[in-house]
């Protein structure tokens, strides 16, 4: 999967729980929420008392829900619950979040659906 295949997948399957997420879908969009922030940081620095703050809030927020779908997803295809995802919402627990996202997923379908391509 590309950055862009894995960015469109992630953005139109937004609230979306069901299915299977890939290492590279989940890794790819997470580069790109990196590179976004990253650009509205830098834009922000041009308004830092009046639009900053709010730029980098609305885009941190609108990207929040596609990424916490995509590791629900993600979750699916190492053959976890999405309870798991819950998780992700705690900030010291970030590293078993991280162990799991690397973790390879389950081979062949699972109860969660297809093998992801």
């Amino acid at each position: 999967m590309t950055l862009k295949n894995a960015v469109a997948s992630c953005l139109l399957q937004y609230t979306s729980l069901q299915g299977r997420a890939s290492r590279s879908e989940f890794w790819y969009f997470t580069l790109f929420i990196v590179l976004v922030s990253t650009a509205v940081y830098l834009v922000s620095l041009l308004f830092p008392e009046r639009y900053g703050p709010i730029m980098q809030s609305l885009v941190l927020m609108g990207l929040a829900i596609p990424l916490f779908s995509v590791f629900v997803r993600r979750m699916h295809d190492i053959g976890a619950s999405a309870w798991r995802a819950l998780f992700f919402c705690i900030p010291v627990v970030h590293l078993i979040c991280l162990y799991w996202a690397l973790k390879p997923g389950e081979d062949g379908d699972n109860k969660y659906g297809p093998y992801p391509e």
